[in-house]
């Protein structure tokens, strides 16, 4: 790690995470000066308005330039999409001193805020959304149902065609939409046409402000330069002001150039909208031709490319967005989803590999950052040496890369519409969802989580919810006529469609309005839109998607088969009897607890009938949803991930039968409950790929924990390696911590000495001392393996 790496990343892990009042502020007064022109007009001039009145900001010593903000690592705040009447207005003054995901704001900057929301009252989506949304809905939602995706955004989840883009630079795309318009109005105009030929103007507005905001950087490094006594620093000023007045305007030619093309790209994604998931796409498939290019001809070494790199992951780092109490400990840990991915196959089937694959790892390696997570794809043909790369730095507690398997990820890619060249340039878009590569893909705010267990309550009490006595499920009959546990998952099976049907039609709600807030920048970088002359929001890319996922599948397995050993198999309990401990959570029943929690069959223990229980509920829901179209005419990709919605779901979860009690958290993504897979990794990890993870088109995540002491040296290597080869034949994802108990309960304690610990938490990772206690204890309670 160099000198100047060295220090911008001290300067990032020293402050915490503040918020920025500055694009609210900007926000309001354009909104103020361009209200009453058309939709997409209005959008953009906004965005306009703010990259031409942003602070424009180069800290010392950095070689890539560009923020979102005016301060190191800081959130904004965006009126349009968050709503003050119905939470920034109660949570802004204390949100420094929440317990989860809190952030540093002055009282002066709270109540200029405060002030300037009060304009966007009535105007955000989030209080739009929830006008349309009938009551009904609404209590299912409340009674942890399913919880639906973040109604304050409308962006994120995108997959930017990066070539494209590079290709010809924002001057190519911007005189696309000049003759577009030409060939339109020449053609005749009507009503449909005016739309189009609006958007595109729109397009061109954005583009043009970011070519502009490039330039005012280019100004500021040439301010600094020329106050600058240090030669070498003057030197990387005015170098840094040549790339900005090239690019993003025309296209690179070098891998520098390149490489702050890319990060222009993220930037603006992350100032335009309320953003999440907008990764870095197949980054060495994207850039590595320029890096060898410029090898070749002398103009960099591999040490001043791993530098550069470094100081990307720590730009990426620095971004962060801001959520509500509820959304802040569901998705804990300031995430952003930012998924760098390398290595895998081109379109023809060769492997992509190259000196950047290498240098990525190198460098998140050295670095130790918690974004961006690095996906490395995995497939036979690849170099044995990348791989093994990847293990030693799991085994060395760095929960980076994650495995992604190209066998399983391109059957789900063509599973659901993509061709055999999409498929295989498949790319994540959100954290571990596989979509059609090439550019062309969106994959639409995250659309919601279906809770498992309360379909599983509800299939016990014939459709009524027993924490709150509501009839919110169908009628599946009395279980106490249940005769088998294929009763009990054939009951659940249509619950989980149900709720989940209840979940895409609210969602499409939340997508019927955000319409009214076209993201044209986000837009311009998708192919398809600018073609159809329509928004993401619209339905303008290639391919469009909805990720929704289901909750908690193994306390549901782990409950049947818990009903199964007791009820049907060993008479040790009837039915009603059953549902009673539940129903009043173990009450004075501790002995029989403690027999549902230890003598039934558990899934992750490579046990075939409850792993086919699990894969056969999950399989029936996805299967269900995929078949229906969101509000856009894109589809719905279901998976089987729950991030930290488990904890926060299952807080209106009553005791199930695994033995579980009340109200705690259900288990975690696909893994198994926390602690229950007792027969080594391999066995966990068959279990977790025995789900027919093909029909599961927005990914199947899964956790898997090992104790530093069963994993060291080269046989530590060879176990680890050897689970992931193994599960990669059937399963699409994995990601690994090696850390043990010891660690990260110390970690607690005494938080300020492990500053820099990053643990995996879902499909990212996070700081383990900016996690709030309960998403802690989760991670502490999952299984660390010792050995297979």
């Amino acid at each position: 790690m160099t000198e100047r790496v060295k220090k911008l990343r001290k300067q990032l892990l020293e402050v915490k995470p503040a918020l920025s009042i500055e694009r609210l502020r900007l926000e309001t007064e354009a909104a103020k000066l361009f209200s009453g022109a058309p939709t997409p007009i209005y959008r953009a001039k906004i965005l306009e308005y703010v990259l031409q009145h942003k602070t424009v900001r180069i800290y010392d010593g950095e070689l890539l330039v560009g923020t979102v903000t005016e301060k190191v690592r800081a959130a904004d705040i965006f009126p349009e999409y968050a709503s003050g009447k119905l939470w920034l207005y109660e949570t802004l003054p204390m949100i420094s001193k929440r317990p989860h995901d809190p952030f540093e704001i002055s009282p002066e900057e709270v109540s200029e805020a405060i002030d300037l929301l009060h304009y966007w009252d009535g105007k955000a989506t989030e209080e739009l959304t929830l006008a349309h949304i009938p009551q009904y809905l609404l209590d299912h939602e409340n009674a942890g149902v399913y919880k639906s995706g973040n109604k304050g955004s409308v962006s994120g989840h995108v997959h930017p065609n990066y070539q494209r883009m590079m290709e010809g630079g924002f001057r190519k795309q911007i005189q696309r939409c000049k003759d577009l318009i030409e060939e339109t109005t020449y053609s005749g105009l009507n009503v449909e046409k005016m739309h189009k030929i609006e958007y595109w103007e729109a397009t061109i507005i954005v583009l043009e402000a970011f070519i502009s905001y490039a330039h005012r950087l280019a100004d500021e490094a040439e301010h600094q330069a020329s106050a600058c006594s240090d030669e070498t620093r003057r030197a990387e000023l005015n170098q840094i002001a040549a790339i900005c007045r090239k690019v993003p305007e025309n296209a690179p030619e070098t891998f520098r150039e390149a490489l702050q093309f890319q990060w222009f790209i993220e930037v603006g994604l992350n100032i335009e909208a309320n953003s999440y998931a907008t990764g870095l796409g197949r980054f060495d498939v994207n850039l590595g031709r320029y890096l060898e290019a410029d090898k070749k001809k002398g103009l960099i070494s591999n040490e001043e490319a791993q530098e550069l790199l470094e100081l990307l992951f720590i730009k990426v780092t620095a971004i962060v967005n801001m959520s509500d109490n509820y959304y802040s400990r569901a998705d804990a840990g300031y995430p952003m989803w930012q998924i760098l991915m390398i290595g895998g196959i081109d379109e023809n089937g060769n492997d992509v590999t190259n000196d950047l694959s290498y240098l990525v790892l190198e460098a998140a390696s050295e670095v130790k950052l918690a974004q961006p997570a690095v996906a490395l794809r995995v497939h036979d043909g690849m170099p044995e040496d990348l791989f093994r790369k990847g293990v030693e730095m799991i085994q060395d507690g760095q929960a980076n890369p994650a495995f992604f398997s190209d066998k399983v990820a391109m059957q789900q890619v063509l599973d659901k519409g993509g061709s055999l060249e999409e498929a295989r340039n498949w790319v994540i878009i959100g954290c571990i969802e596989p979509h059609p590569g090439m550019g062309n893909t969106d994959g639409s705010p995250v659309g919601g989580y279906v809770s498992a267990p309360k379909c599983l309550e509800m299939a016990l009490h014939n459709g009524v919810d027993p924490v709150t006595g509501i009839k919110l499920g169908l009628e599946t009959g009395d279980p106490s006529a249940f005769t088998c546990k294929e009763d009990i998952v054939e009951a659940v099976k249509k619950q989980v469609c149900y709720a989940w049907e209840l979940l895409t039609k609210e969602h499409c709600i939340s997508q019927s309005v955000q319409t009214n807030l076209p993201a044209i920048y986000a837009s311009s970088l998708i192919d398809g839109c600018i073609e159809k002359g329509m928004s993401i929001q619209e339905g303008g890319p290639v391919h469009c998607y909805v990720n929704t996922f289901i909750c908690g599948p193994a306390t549901v397995g782990d409950s049947i088969a818990a009903i199964d050993y007791a009820v049907f198999q060993k008479k040790l309990l009837t039915m009603e009897q059953i549902i009673h401990l539940c129903d009043t959570n173990f009450e004075g029943a501790e002995d029989l607890r403690q027999m549902l929690v230890n003598k039934p069959p558990k899934f992750g223990n490579d046990i075939p009938e409850v792993d086919q229980m699990v894969s056969d509920i999950v399989e029936a829901g996805v299967t269900h949803i995929a078949k229906i179209s969101d509000a856009r005419g894109g589809k719905f990709s279901p998976g089987n991930l729950s991030q930290t919605y488990n904890v926060t779901l299952g807080e209106h979860v009553g005791a199930t039968p695994d033995g579980r009690k009340a109200f705690t958290a259900l288990s975690d993504n696909a893994s198994p409950a926390m602690g229950r897979d007792t027969s080594g990794p391999t066995a966990a990890a068959n279990s977790v790929a025995h789900l027919n993870q093909k029909v599961c088109h927005g990914g199947v995540l899964y956790n898997l924990r090992f104790d530093p002491r069963g994993v060291a040296g080269e046989p530590g290597k060879a176990i680890i390696g050897g689970v992931i080869r193994e599960f990669m034949e059937g399963g699409e994802h994995i990601q690994i911590n090696v850390v043990d108990d010891e660690t990260l309960r110390a970690a607690q304690v005494h938080p300020e000495d492990y500053r820099d610990l990053v643990v995996r938490v879902a499909g990212y990772m996070a700081y383990f001392t900016e996690l709030d206690k309960g998403v802690q204890d989760i991670i502490i309670a999952r299984t660390a393996h010792c050995a297979c």
